[in-house]
Protein backbone atom coordinates (compact mmCIF):
# COMPACT_ATOMS: atom_id res chain seq x y z
CA UNK A 1 0.00 0.00 0.00
CA UNK A 2 1.18 3.69 -0.82
CA UNK A 3 1.84 6.10 1.93
CA UNK A 4 -1.16 8.18 0.17
CA UNK A 5 -3.65 5.49 0.53
CA UNK A 6 -2.01 4.07 3.78
CA UNK A 7 -2.85 7.37 5.70
CA UNK A 8 -6.21 7.58 3.52
CA UNK A 9 -6.99 4.02 5.73
CA UNK A 10 -5.83 5.25 8.75
CA UNK A 11 -7.79 8.45 8.64
CA UNK A 12 -11.06 6.92 7.25
CA UNK A 13 -10.54 4.29 10.33
CA UNK A 14 -9.94 7.08 12.78
CA UNK A 15 -13.45 8.72 11.45
CA UNK A 16 -15.36 5.37 11.78
CA UNK A 17 -13.89 4.83 15.45
CA UNK A 18 -14.82 8.43 16.20
CA UNK A 19 -18.42 8.25 14.99
CA UNK A 20 -18.75 4.51 16.80
CA UNK A 21 -17.71 5.94 20.21
CA UNK A 22 -19.87 8.82 20.13
CA UNK A 23 -23.10 6.71 19.14
CA UNK A 24 -21.59 4.08 22.01
CA UNK A 25 -21.11 6.83 24.67
CA UNK A 26 -23.84 9.41 24.53
CA UNK A 27 -22.41 12.71 26.01
CA UNK A 28 -24.54 13.87 29.08
CA UNK A 29 -26.67 17.11 28.22
CA UNK A 30 -24.66 20.32 29.00
CA UNK A 31 -25.91 22.13 31.43
CA UNK A 32 -25.56 26.25 32.24
CA UNK A 33 -22.68 26.77 34.64
CA UNK A 34 -20.99 29.92 36.08
CA UNK A 35 -17.74 28.39 36.93
CA UNK A 36 -14.66 30.01 38.13
CA UNK A 37 -10.35 29.90 37.46
CA UNK A 38 -9.60 26.35 37.74
CA UNK A 39 -12.30 24.85 37.83
CA UNK A 40 -12.05 21.04 37.20
CA UNK A 41 -15.03 20.11 34.55
CA UNK A 42 -16.94 16.55 35.35
CA UNK A 43 -20.23 17.26 32.95
CA UNK A 44 -20.97 18.72 30.29
CA UNK A 45 -21.07 22.34 30.97
CA UNK A 46 -22.18 25.20 28.72
CA UNK A 47 -20.91 28.86 30.08
CA UNK A 48 -23.09 32.01 30.81
CA UNK A 49 -20.52 34.18 31.14
CA UNK A 50 -16.74 34.89 30.53
CA UNK A 51 -14.10 33.62 32.91
CA UNK A 52 -11.00 35.44 33.59
CA UNK A 53 -8.25 36.34 33.89
CA UNK A 54 -7.21 33.35 35.06
CA UNK A 55 -3.37 33.28 36.56
CA UNK A 56 -3.17 29.83 35.24
CA UNK A 57 -5.00 26.86 34.27
CA UNK A 58 -9.34 27.84 33.61
CA UNK A 59 -10.90 25.10 33.03
CA UNK A 60 -10.19 21.50 33.32
CA UNK A 61 -11.20 18.09 32.17
CA UNK A 62 -12.17 15.96 34.82
CA UNK A 63 -14.08 13.16 33.07
CA UNK A 64 -14.26 11.15 29.70
CA UNK A 65 -17.37 12.04 27.21
CA UNK A 66 -18.05 15.57 28.44
CA UNK A 67 -18.35 18.60 26.33
CA UNK A 68 -16.67 22.02 27.05
CA UNK A 69 -19.16 24.48 25.52
CA UNK A 70 -17.54 28.00 25.63
CA UNK A 71 -21.32 29.72 24.81
CA UNK A 72 -20.17 31.89 22.44
CA UNK A 73 -18.02 33.31 25.83
CA UNK A 74 -14.26 34.30 26.31
CA UNK A 75 -12.02 32.86 28.18
CA UNK A 76 -9.24 35.07 29.43
CA UNK A 77 -5.71 34.31 30.64
CA UNK A 78 -2.14 36.48 31.93
CA UNK A 79 0.35 34.34 30.18
CA UNK A 80 0.40 31.20 31.84
CA UNK A 81 -1.91 28.13 31.76
CA UNK A 82 -4.27 26.99 29.42
CA UNK A 83 -7.43 27.89 28.57
CA UNK A 84 -8.69 24.18 28.61
CA UNK A 85 -6.79 21.26 29.47
CA UNK A 86 -7.90 17.76 28.59
CA UNK A 87 -5.50 15.13 30.00
CA UNK A 88 -5.41 11.30 30.26
CA UNK A 89 -9.06 11.73 29.01
CA UNK A 90 -11.52 10.63 26.33
CA UNK A 91 -13.91 11.38 24.07
CA UNK A 92 -14.19 15.41 25.35
CA UNK A 93 -15.17 18.16 23.46
CA UNK A 94 -14.59 21.61 23.60
CA UNK A 95 -15.99 24.04 21.39
CA UNK A 96 -18.04 27.49 21.01
CA UNK A 97 -16.05 30.41 22.55
CA UNK A 98 -13.00 32.72 22.09
CA UNK A 99 -9.69 32.10 24.03
CA UNK A 100 -6.80 34.93 24.88
CA UNK A 101 -3.98 35.30 26.82
CA UNK A 102 -2.96 31.58 28.01
CA UNK A 103 0.60 29.95 27.15
CA UNK A 104 -1.33 27.70 25.12
CA UNK A 105 -5.27 28.01 24.29
CA UNK A 106 -5.78 24.44 24.71
CA UNK A 107 -4.05 20.95 25.46
CA UNK A 108 -4.43 17.85 24.44
CA UNK A 109 -2.27 15.37 27.04
CA UNK A 110 -2.43 11.84 26.81
CA UNK A 111 -5.87 12.61 25.25
CA UNK A 112 -7.73 10.03 22.69
CA UNK A 113 -10.93 10.79 20.24
CA UNK A 114 -11.53 14.44 21.36
CA UNK A 115 -12.26 17.34 19.60
CA UNK A 116 -11.55 20.75 19.14
CA UNK A 117 -13.69 23.14 17.36
CA UNK A 118 -15.00 26.25 16.68
CA UNK A 119 -12.67 28.70 18.83
CA UNK A 120 -11.25 31.66 18.18
CA UNK A 121 -7.86 30.93 20.10
CA UNK A 122 -5.85 34.79 20.02
CA UNK A 123 -2.93 35.76 21.30
CA UNK A 124 -1.70 32.70 23.11
CA UNK A 125 1.97 31.51 23.06
CA UNK A 126 0.40 28.68 21.77
CA UNK A 127 -2.85 28.52 19.90
CA UNK A 128 -3.20 24.58 20.64
CA UNK A 129 -1.02 21.90 21.58
CA UNK A 130 -1.35 17.94 20.93
CA UNK A 131 0.97 15.95 22.96
CA UNK A 132 1.35 12.38 23.69
CA UNK A 133 -2.59 11.87 21.95
CA UNK A 134 -4.31 10.04 19.76
CA UNK A 135 -7.33 9.57 17.34
CA UNK A 136 -8.37 13.56 17.85
CA UNK A 137 -9.95 16.01 15.48
CA UNK A 138 -8.90 19.84 15.74
CA UNK A 139 -10.95 21.64 12.84
CA UNK A 140 -13.16 24.54 12.14
CA UNK A 141 -10.86 26.61 14.65
CA UNK A 142 -9.47 30.81 13.71
CA UNK A 143 -5.86 31.36 15.56
CA UNK A 144 -3.98 33.84 15.74
CA UNK A 145 -0.94 36.30 16.87
CA UNK A 146 0.49 32.91 18.61
CA UNK A 147 3.81 33.58 20.50
CA UNK A 148 4.74 30.24 18.94
CA UNK A 149 2.71 27.42 16.74
CA UNK A 150 -0.66 27.94 15.81
CA UNK A 151 -0.87 24.05 16.31
CA UNK A 152 1.79 21.93 17.40
CA UNK A 153 1.66 18.01 17.82
CA UNK A 154 4.44 16.02 19.38
CA UNK A 155 4.64 12.25 19.84
CA UNK A 156 1.08 11.99 18.50
CA UNK A 157 -0.79 9.95 16.23
CA UNK A 158 -3.80 9.63 13.74
CA UNK A 159 -5.10 12.75 14.55
CA UNK A 160 -6.84 15.10 12.06
CA UNK A 161 -6.24 19.16 11.60
CA UNK A 162 -8.29 20.39 9.41
CA UNK A 163 -9.88 23.55 7.97
CA UNK A 164 -8.61 25.82 10.74
CA UNK A 165 -7.72 29.48 9.81
CA UNK A 166 -4.45 30.75 11.25
CA UNK A 167 -2.89 34.53 10.81
CA UNK A 168 -0.11 35.98 12.05
CA UNK A 169 1.18 33.65 14.27
CA UNK A 170 5.12 33.13 14.51
CA UNK A 171 5.01 29.43 13.38
CA UNK A 172 1.68 27.68 11.59
CA UNK A 173 1.29 24.05 11.84
CA UNK A 174 4.33 21.91 13.16
CA UNK A 175 4.75 18.46 12.90
CA UNK A 176 7.29 17.08 15.30
CA UNK A 177 8.66 14.61 17.86
CA UNK A 178 8.12 11.10 16.22
CA UNK A 179 4.59 12.15 15.31
CA UNK A 180 3.06 9.79 12.46
CA UNK A 181 0.01 9.10 10.32
CA UNK A 182 -1.81 12.50 10.82
CA UNK A 183 -3.57 14.17 8.03
CA UNK A 184 -3.43 18.08 7.84
CA UNK A 185 -5.93 18.94 5.54
CA UNK A 186 -7.87 22.71 4.00
CA UNK A 187 -6.25 24.54 6.84
CA UNK A 188 -5.41 27.96 5.58
CA UNK A 189 -2.55 29.88 6.60
CA UNK A 190 -1.91 33.80 6.01
CA UNK A 191 1.09 35.60 7.18
CA UNK A 192 2.99 33.30 9.12
CA UNK A 193 6.39 34.91 10.61
CA UNK A 194 8.20 31.20 10.62
CA UNK A 195 7.29 28.51 8.62
CA UNK A 196 3.86 27.61 7.66
CA UNK A 197 3.51 23.84 7.99
CA UNK A 198 6.35 21.92 9.20
CA UNK A 199 7.18 18.40 8.94
CA UNK A 200 10.17 17.40 11.50
CA UNK A 201 12.15 15.23 14.58
CA UNK A 202 11.93 11.93 13.11
CA UNK A 203 7.81 12.22 11.86
CA UNK A 204 6.81 10.16 9.10
CA UNK A 205 3.96 9.03 7.09
CA UNK A 206 2.16 12.04 7.19
CA UNK A 207 -0.68 13.53 5.01
CA UNK A 208 0.11 17.31 3.80
CA UNK A 209 -3.05 18.03 1.35
CA UNK A 210 -5.06 20.59 0.18
CA UNK A 211 -3.70 23.81 2.40
CA UNK A 212 -3.88 27.32 1.51
CA UNK A 213 -0.69 28.33 2.64
CA UNK A 214 0.63 31.91 1.56
CA UNK A 215 2.45 34.68 2.68
CA UNK A 216 4.62 33.06 5.10
CA UNK A 217 7.31 36.14 5.81
CA UNK A 218 10.85 34.18 6.28
CA UNK A 219 10.27 30.49 6.10
CA UNK A 220 9.05 27.68 3.63
CA UNK A 221 5.09 27.32 3.18
CA UNK A 222 5.77 23.65 3.45
CA UNK A 223 8.75 21.38 4.53
CA UNK A 224 10.23 18.40 5.46
CA UNK A 225 13.11 17.27 7.33
CA UNK A 226 15.65 15.39 6.30
CA UNK A 227 14.65 12.96 9.44
CA UNK A 228 11.29 12.51 8.68
CA UNK A 229 10.11 9.74 6.17
CA UNK A 230 7.51 9.21 3.44
CA UNK A 231 5.60 12.54 3.81
CA UNK A 232 2.92 13.34 1.01
CA UNK A 233 2.48 16.73 -0.22
CA UNK A 234 -0.64 16.85 -2.28
CA UNK A 235 -3.26 19.57 -3.79
CA UNK A 236 -1.44 22.09 -2.22
CA UNK A 237 -1.35 25.90 -2.51
CA UNK A 238 1.84 27.13 -1.49
CA UNK A 239 2.41 31.04 -3.03
CA UNK A 240 4.12 33.98 -1.79
CA UNK A 241 6.16 32.57 1.11
CA UNK A 242 9.45 34.46 1.56
CA UNK A 243 11.46 31.02 0.91
CA UNK A 244 10.38 27.86 -1.57
CA UNK A 245 7.20 27.53 -1.67
CA UNK A 246 7.47 24.07 -0.76
CA UNK A 247 10.65 21.98 0.45
CA UNK A 248 11.76 18.84 1.33
CA UNK A 249 15.27 17.44 2.63
CA UNK A 250 14.03 13.76 2.31
CA UNK A 251 14.15 11.73 -0.48
CA UNK A 252 10.99 9.59 0.49
CA UNK A 253 8.61 12.23 0.30
CA UNK A 254 5.67 12.56 -2.56
CA UNK A 255 5.47 15.56 -4.20
CA UNK A 256 1.92 15.51 -6.29
CA UNK A 257 -0.67 18.34 -7.90
CA UNK A 258 0.60 21.35 -5.92
CA UNK A 259 0.72 25.02 -6.94
CA UNK A 260 3.71 26.98 -6.00
CA UNK A 261 3.44 30.78 -7.29
CA UNK A 262 5.54 34.04 -6.43
CA UNK A 263 8.05 32.75 -3.82
CA UNK A 264 11.16 34.54 -2.82
CA UNK A 265 13.46 31.42 -4.13
CA UNK A 266 11.92 28.08 -5.76
CA UNK A 267 8.46 27.40 -5.92
CA UNK A 268 9.64 23.86 -4.77
CA UNK A 269 12.50 22.49 -3.99
CA UNK A 270 12.93 18.59 -3.80
CA UNK A 271 16.10 16.68 -2.99
CA UNK A 272 17.04 14.12 -5.51
CA UNK A 273 15.21 10.71 -5.34
CA UNK A 274 12.02 12.69 -4.22
CA UNK A 275 9.07 10.88 -5.25
CA UNK A 276 7.15 12.95 -8.68
CA UNK A 277 3.20 12.75 -8.62
CA UNK A 278 3.23 15.01 -11.40
CA UNK A 279 1.04 17.78 -12.01
CA UNK A 280 2.72 20.27 -9.83
CA UNK A 281 2.53 24.28 -11.15
CA UNK A 282 4.88 26.91 -10.57
CA UNK A 283 5.28 30.15 -11.83
CA UNK A 284 6.73 33.94 -11.03
CA UNK A 285 8.95 32.31 -8.26
CA UNK A 286 11.90 34.32 -7.65
CA UNK A 287 14.42 31.37 -8.71
CA UNK A 288 14.40 31.24 -12.74
CA UNK A 289 14.47 27.25 -12.11
CA UNK A 290 10.58 27.60 -10.39
CA UNK A 291 11.28 24.30 -9.31
CA UNK A 292 14.44 21.79 -8.30
CA UNK A 293 14.25 17.48 -7.59
CA UNK A 294 10.85 17.50 -9.31
CA UNK A 295 9.09 18.75 -12.74
CA UNK A 296 6.59 21.97 -12.98
CA UNK A 297 4.72 23.02 -15.36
Amino acid sequence: MTNRSFSRARSALFGAAFVTSLLAVPAAPATAAAVTCGTVVTTSIKLTANLGPCAGDALIAGADNITIDLGGYTISGTGSGAGVRVAQRTGVTVTSGTIVGFHTGVVLDESTLSTVSKLALTGNIRGVNVAGSDDNLVEKNTIANSGLDAIRLGLSTDNIISKNVLTGNVFGIGVADRSTVNLIEKNVLRSTRGFGIAVFSDSDANLIEKNDVQGTVQGDGISVSPDSDLTSITKNIANLNGDDGIDTDNPRTTITENVANGNGDLGIEAVPGTTDGGGNLASGNGNPAQCVGVSCA
